[in-house]
């Protein structure tokens, strides 16, 4: 089961058209800790692609992609004209290749006209990813963030309605992403989406971010959270125990890296907080807020609308920038502020039970 051990070629190109097509790997939403109906071989395309896939659902589903679950490794495959919406709003892991990767993925490209939709986690590469993704393209896509988010008392707080959206990856938890590319849009449809980028929408407590180009426009016209033209939001967190003792995730790297990336971006997001031209916020889990290192990085782009954004990082407590140029404009305006002031904390789902967080970290 879960073809462990098992290695699967393309041998020809793969014309989906008019298939009703299933994903390869899937979560038994019954029994999430069930490996068995996950993808656990390896599937290599030997540079061929698989093309029209088509896949739309109005129930829970997670993992959705050519592969759902993967628990193996996706290597050397390119996959054309992907068209695929999960409206159900516990849905997530949402991708053009990979729904929710366990796994590792390198040398994919995504291309072709592919439109991608979901509610929690959408990408092209990978919807969800808790490993490491390296050498993918994405191009001539469009991400589709779905879902309303309210927060009535002010409070900023991860969710699983209306997050995380970005053209490589929609959330990555863990891992590292090494020389990817991506072009294409990120629209987010509901009120007050969170975690948007042109690469991914989270990159939180991944040890490092490197070598990634992306030229990309960001669109949420109700306002929004943690928005950057690299990533919505990224750190790592100063204990690592905390990380590996509750979300099994094993960190090194205090702040976490992010370097040599470049980014040209069109952010049109009026209303928005946490906005940067390449990171939008660190979130505070666990007592702290989460830190980033950006080194060797360039930034250039138009911000439309947000509220105090920064050229390079919407939000960095306790995180570095150096070596980066950024020439960005806010409402056609310079912005020359490099970090803006947002003044909320972007919190983790972790800190609803333990009431409102203030700046100093207590409650």
């Amino acid at each position: 089961m879960g073809y462990s051990g098992k290695f699967f070629v393309l041998t020809a190109d793969i014309d989906l058209k008019d298939a009703e097509w299933q994903p390869i790997g899937h979560m038994d939403l019954t029994d999430m800790s069930n490996t068995s109906c996950m993808f656990m071989g390896t599937l290599d395309g030997q540079g061929h692609s698989i093309s029209n896939v088509a896949f739309h659902s109005d129930y829970p589903v997670c993992g959705v992609g050519v592969v759902g679950i993967n628990c193996g490794e996706v290597k050397n495959l390119t996959v054309r004209n992907v068209d695929i919406r999960c409206e159900d709003i516990f849905s997530m892991a949402v991708g053009g290749v990979v729904g929710y990767n366990m796994g590792v993925v390198h040398d994919v490209k995504l291309t072709g006209e592919n439109s991608i939709a979901g509610v929690n986690t959408i990408g092209g590469i990978a919807g969800g990813s808790m490993q490491s993704i390296w050498n993918c393209t994405v191009d001539g896509t469009t991400i589709h963030v779905l879902g309303d988010n309210e927060f009535p008392s002010g409070r900023i707080i991860q969710q699983d309605i209306g997050e995380c959206g970005g053209l490589i990856v929609g959330g990555s938890f863990g891992g590292t992403l090494d020389s990817c590319t991506a072009k294409g849009t990120v629209i987010a449809e509901g009120n007050e989406p969170v975690g948007l980028g042109g690469i991914a929408g989270c990159l939180e407590m991944m040890d490092s971010v490197t070598n990634c180009t992306v030229e990309a426009e960001t669109i949420s016209a109700k306002g929004g959270h943690a928005i950057g033209g690299l990533c919505g939001f990224s750190g790592t967190h100063s204990n690592g125990n905390i990380v590996a003792d509750t979300e099994g995730i094993v960190t090194t790297e205090y702040p976490g890296i992010i370097d040599n990336c470049a980014v040209t971006v069109r952010m049109n997001v009026p209303g928005a907080t946490h906005v940067g031209g390449l990171v939008g916020t660190g979130l505070y889990y666990y007592g702290e807020e989460t830190a980033f290192k950006i080194t060797n990085c360039t930034v250039n782009g138009e911000i439309i609308g947000a509220i105090t954004p920064g050229a390079v990082a919407g939000r960095a407590v306790n995180s570095v920038i150096e070596s980066c140029a950024a020439s960005v404009t806010l409402d056609g305006e310079a912005l020359t502020a490099e970090v803006g002031e947002t003044a909320t904390m972007y919190e983790s789902g972790d800190q609803l039970e333990e009431g409102p967080a203030s700046e100093d970290g207590t409650v």
